[in-house]
């Protein structure tokens, strides 16, 4: 898999510039590059545009990640809300046989062991699907296996629909029978938790230390 990290959205919520708030001291963008660098490196990162590629590169360079380490990806439609863009211009500029991993710059609680369970499930069914969760009441759409295959029905899906959000996305791949949905399966909700406001982030903070004092105490 190429992991893909979708750090383009505006954050208005938190203020703006999501990918660069603090937790636990480091930026978001490290705690889910770190996980993604575990997989394949370099890792892409998606932003929409120049100014911020600068700023997360600067981020980075600064907790000695190398440069070597990570390719910038920018939007082809820059103009189009939501993570839509991002996730067609990486199927799009990564010239490559292998299914995307799309991961939220949002969501640093990922769980390497859920990855590879989708990635054992995209092998399976060579390639063929997107591969996402699905709990209750709604599609989880990150993290996910998005194959090339996407590429131009996503494509088609930009250029046909006038309202283009990410539900009515899977609604269209759905009809064509290209989605496989992970349900009933044990997945930590903790693997879903979305930081958009400065209150998830202080909640995400709680958590985050509690788990890392957990880890300490195991190793003795």
């Amino acid at each position: 898999m190429k992991p893909v990290i979708l750090a383009g959205g505006k954050g208005e919520r938190i203020g703006g510039k999501k990918p660069l708030k603090l937790l636990l001291g480091k930026p978001l963008i490290y705690w889910v590059f770190n996980k993604a660098k575990l997989i394949d490196i370099p890792v892409y990162i998606s932003v929409k545009n120049r100014e911020q590629e600068e700023e997360i590169k600067t981020v980075l360079l600064k907790e000695n990640i190398k440069p070597t380490e990570f390719i910038f990806i920018k939007d082809l439609y820059p103009n189009l809300e939501g993570p839509i863009s991002g996730i067609f211009s990486a199927l799009k500029i990564i010239q490559d046989n292998e299914p995307l991993l799309i991961l939220a710059v949002d969501q640093p609680f990922i769980d390497l062991k859920n990855i590879y369970y989708f990635k054992t499930l995209s092998e399976i069914f060579c390639h063929n699907f997107l591969i996402v969760t699905k709990g209750e009441e709604k599609i989880r759409p990150f993290p996910g296996i998005y194959p090339l295959s996407l590429k131009s029905e996503i494509e088609i899906f930009i250029n046909t629909f006038t309202k283009r959000s990410l539900f009515r996305l899977f609604n269209y791949l759905k009809e064509k029978n290209l989605v496989l949905f992970i349900i009933n399966v044990k997945i930590k909700e903790i693997n879903f938790i979305n930081i958009n406001t400065w209150e998830d982030l202080k909640e995400a903070e709680k958590c985050f230390y509690q788990s890392l004092k957990i880890q300490e105490m195991l190793k003795f």
